[in-house]
């Protein structure tokens, strides 16, 4: 079968495969059926992977029976599984028991000092005596009082990921047993295994026992005489750190990924994950030396895109492109998603899939889908992006979309004949102890050059060295590595180059290759003076330091596959739109994405071939017939660039003479249409069950004295440290203005119901579950009849307890994120909830933000449901501040058809909803999950009285928060946003700076605008040679 033909249902294995996230415990039944709703969903398979609050042992035999489930399950269905392996991250510490195996498995960082010493945790390892500006190293046995010393801090936590044997124990231990289990009968089925952010110094410069003999065996001098050159200034320092970084990346890459991709290709498996810190080049070098060496390894290398935002610089997705490009493998998959908060968008999954899309990633994996969000795990740098969220039956509709871009961006071959060199190896030179500070303008103009290059549509991929080292080679007149050729090398602005680079760049430049070389130049090779390097620059051509320079000599060789202009004739320079062309089968493929929040309409794209162009429409599979016209330059048409969205056309290099079809452009018409204002009050038909997150009570231990109000996460964080069980009651208020009837719902939904006795208005209610709501820990209690008019108090009664391992848990997880990522609590207090058939009123001002930001004091009240709604206010505001689920209403138009050709909805703005749907006269018309959000809706309208009916989906934040996050809305959300003190997601605030605010903050829900019918009168539709549908 051709891609073609598998377009609109592409199989699995190009499906997204998300993170499952297995953290409490765990029921046969239960995971069937979530395997079931995945698949329903339009998800390929998953990544089984143990997070903090995983209930069950890690590697134990109900965890792997558990896996054997969910493996007899998939195959039932078509769906792929895959393992990772590590509980919690970073991966390689196997649960623990590596480093549990000594120091000299351990992690272990450089540190100095300067006389007198008084660290005490340091382990000395030289020590030296001051001569003149020089240390001089001092011989074991030297008795004379040394100046300064350098030594190391064992961080007993992780392991030493510069050691084979290290590593070899935790294959080992987590990928042997594995095998042992199910290598023999599901060896075939099982596709791979993920390995997530193994690092080596992040922040500081690694050691590692073995390194001193590794180093003097490759490099041939004393590495101890060496060292302070790693922290300070000395005489040929930058020779002594290049050959530092280049050791310890190489013994990384080669313990860590080669050991591990080596292992899961002789079993037939795929070695897949991302390293830590692949943003930038500071971050680069001591966590991990050369990311892209890294890959080289991987059968499937990834990234991590963490947050609800995209950068200008392409640097984080393009690193693992090139490298798949490079070296011929097929796949380059993404961990999005995770952090970006309970509301983000599809629109916004959209955007941020797809400017990594563009940038050479094309497999996706969502961070990521819960299990449970009992207790912390709601709090797991959120969201889930599973069957809790109030739009998990329309999710398909994106799994559908991306699983089809992979098809067309896995099957096609990329066309970059453009090579940018990385300079990480600059940033080798430029590390001085911790301070990264002066690798900060090589970085910088580093993304300002690929930018550029994006910016005017010249594709290009990234060079490492150390790649170059084991594949490089020019043929022709083209730069090659590996599978990829280059006509045109740029050489960054940088320090030194690599030896092997440098002469394959001299015979580029021999043969005839455009190289260029943008200032200030290297001057160094292997880190020290060599007359070779000057006379490599001096041959090379310079670019002024601007985008128009730089394109000028780069198109010279290679130009653009693509011009697009705005409506006014003018080229579009942006880095939020960009280009990725292919080739594939007889075709090439141009696929545009305007990842930017700008609007652009009637955009001219002039693709620089001639040839029958089409567009094939993601969303449901189809190919269409475009109208367009043959330029000087190639062949051009005209589309309007919606925000997050993107294009894929198709052209075919054939003069074929076509029938005549027609093509309806209603963009051309949109302005001589008259719009028709929907009444703003609509009448609610249906809505989900209403919600009341209850996060602040008074607490009293072994009925002592009450305490006043707080929130409950901090009365969890008061009772851990008592530090031992203590019975404990948990009292909250409801207010309600009404007088509850018995025909109307009204639930508390609590978490660890068996373990809690409720008393409500002084009256026991039985702890009985009737079902669950949104999450399997949230179990509803049936409270009718309990509360009234007033003042009304709920308390629950529960003992407090923590087992002595789990304090010793707790404490390890303040020394390292190991230990805090896998980190599982026994008693756990949180949030309760009221959900009925009522709305909820502040008793004061709701006040308006930035980001959709609404703010109120509170408190809040339960009041009577309304029935009726107005479009022109949000409904935060009308009642339902707190709401998680769908409302749906109704209301009525009359139309005179006579009055005009077309008909098109318009909303006029994005709804603050992640799902819209819209149904005219009992037929769906379509749901709005991203733009455009108008629809031609001609057809569906009848002369005179017309239905037309609105329901709008929204997610959990309201419910779940955080609520209380001084920035209102942040963009990026980890456990530590809802306490009191920032954590890494909030690295941007003082680490003193109190986050919690008393007020709450709501995100919007409703319409920004009252929508509208257009009709059009005026309209001649244009004609488009081709067919309606291509196939």
């Amino acid at each position: 079968m051709t891609v073609w033909s598998l377009l609109k249902s592409p199989p699995a294995c190009y499906q997204t495969i998300p993170f499952w996230s297995w953290n409490d415990d765990l029921n046969e039944n239960e995971l069937m059926r979530q395997i079931e709703e995945m698949y329903k969903a339009g998800i390929g398979g998953f990544f089984i992977h143990a997070r903090g609050g995983l209930m069950v042992p890690y590697m134990g035999e109900e965890w792997m029976e558990a896996i054997q489930l969910c493996i007899k399950k998939s195959q039932e269905l078509g769906m792929e599984v895959w393992l990772y392996d590590e509980n919690g991250w970073p991966s390689g510490y196997a649960d623990g028991k590596v480093p549990a195996m000594g120091p000299n498995y351990q992690q272990k960082r450089l540190t100095c000092e300067w006389a007198p010493f008084k660290q005490e945790d340091m382990v000395t390892i030289a020590k030296y005596v001051q001569v003149s500006d020089e240390l001089q190293l001092l011989a074991p046995d030297d008795a004379t009082q040394p100046d300064f010393r350098i030594g190391y801090e064992v961080n007993p936590y992780y392991i030493d990921t510069l050691s084979k044997m290290t590593v070899n124990a935790f294959i080992t231990i987590i990928y042997e047993a594995y095998w042992e289990k199910f290598g023999k009968e599901h060896g075939s089925i099982l596709k791979g295994i993920f390995t997530d952010e193994p690092q080596f110094g992040r922040g500081h410069i690694p050691w590692s026992l073995e390194l001193t003999e590794v180093f003097e065996s490759h490099y041939g001098y004393s590495l101890l005489q060496a060292l302070p050159a790693l922290f300070r200034e000395t005489k040929g320092c930058r020779k002594i750190r290049y050959d530092y970084w280049e050791c310890v990346t190489r013994m990384f890459t080669e313990a860590y990924a080669k050991q591990i991709g080596a292992w899961c290709r002789d079993k037939g498996w795929v070695s897949t994950g991302h390293v830590v810190d692949e943003q930038t080049l500071m971050s680069q070098a001591t966590s991990v030396g050369d990311p892209l060496l890294f890959y080289e390894y991987l059968q499937i290398p990834g990234c991590d895109w963490l947050g609800r935002f995209v950068s200008e610089e392409p640097i984080v997705p393009k690193q693992v492109s090139s490298v798949v490009r490079q070296l011929g493998k097929k796949t380059a998959i993404t961990e999005s998603f995770g952090c970006s908060g309970w509301n983000v968008s599809f629109q916004e999954l959209r955007r941020i899939g797809e400017w990594q899309f563009v940038h050479g990633i094309n497999l996706m994996c969502q961070h990521l889908q819960a299990y449970s969000l009992r207790g912390m795990r709601k709090r797991d740098y959120p969201p889930s992006l599973f069957y809790q969220q109030p739009w998990w039956k329309d999710y398909h509709q994106f799994n559908d979309y991306f699983s089809r871009l992979s098809m067309l961006l896995s099957e096609g071959t990329r066309q970059a004949e453009v090579l940018l060199l990385h300079p990480i190896r600059t940033a080798w030179v430029e590390q001085e102890g911790i301070d990264s500070t002066r690798i900060e303008p090589y970085h910088q103009s580093f993304a300002q050059l690929s930018r550029w290059l994006c910016q005017s549509f010249i594709e290009h991929d990234y060079g490492s060295e150390g790649i170059i080292e084991h594949h490089g080679k020019v043929v022709d007149g083209q730069f090659v590595i590996g599978e990829a050729g280059y006509r045109v090398v740029i050489i960054p602005p940088s320090i030194t180059l690599d030896r092997i680079t440098v002469n394959l760049l001299q015979e580029f430049s021999l043969q005839g290759g455009r190289l260029i070389a943008c200032e200030p130049y290297p001057y160094l090779m292997n880190g020290e003076q060599c007359e070779h390097i000057d006379s490599l620059i001096a041959a090379a051509l310079k670019p002024a330091r601007d985008r128009s320079s730089l394109a000028k000599l780069v198109s010279c060789t290679v130009s653009p596959s693509i011009s697009v202009r705005n409506n006014q004739g003018d080229p579009m320079v942006s880095d939020m739109i960009n280009v990725q062309t292919l080739q594939l089968d007889d075709c090439y493929l141009y696929y545009i994405v305007n990842s930017g929040e700008e609007l652009y309409s009637d955009v001219k794209v002039t693709i620089h071939k001639k040839g029958r162009l089409s567009l094939i429409d993601m969303e449901s599979g189809e190919i269409q017939a475009v109208d367009q016209t043959v330029v000087e330059e190639g062949t051009q048409l005209n589309l309007t660039l919606y925000p997050a969205y993107s294009y894929m056309i198709r052209l075919e290099q054939a003069d074929i003479p076509c029938d005549l079809g027609t093509i309806t452009e209603l963009e051309a018409c949109h302005e001589d249409g008259t719009i028709q204002i929907l009444d703003e009050r609509w009448r609610i038909d249906y809505m989900d069950l209403n919600s009341l997150t209850l996060d602040t009570c008074r607490y009293r231990v072994e009925n002592g004295e009450w305490s006043p109000s707080l929130p409950i996460i901090f009365i969890q964080e008061e009772l851990l440290r008592i530090g031992y069980p203590v019975k404990i009651d948990l009292e909250f208020d409801v207010n309600l203005s009404f007088e509850p009837t018995d025909d109307k719902e009204m639930y508390l939904v609590i978490e660890n119901l068996e373990s809690t006795k409720i008393v409500i208005n002084d009256k026991e209610v039985p702890s009985v579950s009737c079902g669950w709501w949104r999450g399997i820990a949230f179990e509803k209690v049936d409270i009718r009849g309990c509360l009234h008019y007033g003042r009304n108090t709920i308390i629950l009664n529960l003992e407090f307890w923590n087992t002595p391992e789990t304090y010793e848990a707790i404490e390890r997880s303040a020394q390292f994120e190991a230990e805090a990522n896998k980190l599982k609590l026994d008693t756990e207090l949180e949030s309760i909830y009221i959900i009925g058939d009522f709305a909820v009123v502040s008793e004061t001002e709701y006040v308006d933000d930035e980001h959709g930001v609404i703010y109120t004091d509170g408190p809040f009240t339960l009041t009577d449901s309304p029935e009726y709604i107005s479009l022109k206010d949000d409904f935060i505001r009308q009642g339902f501040p707190f709401f998680a689920g769908s409302i749906r209403v109704v209301q009525t138009a009359i139309v005179n058809l006579d009055h005009a050709a077309l008909w098109r909805w318009q909303f006029g703005s994005r709804p603050d909803a992640i799902v819209t749907r819209l149904v005219i006269n009992n037929i769906e018309i379509r749901s709005f999950i991203w733009e455009p959000y108008e629809a031609e809706i001609s057809e569906y309208l009848l002369t005179g009285v017309n239905r037309i009916e609105l329901e709008l989906t929204g997610s959990c934040r309201n419910l779940l928060g955080p609520h209380h996050h001084i920035k209102g809305e942040p963009l990026k959300v980890g456990p530590d946003s809802f306490k009191d003190k920032p954590g890494w997601t909030d690295k941007d605030l003082q680490p003193d700076t109190s986050i919690y605010q008393d007020r709450y903050a709501f995100v919007r829900f409703g319409l920004s605008n009252i929508p509208g019918l257009v009709s059009i009168s005026t309209c001649e539709p244009k004609e488009a040679k081709g067919d309606d549908m291509v196939q």
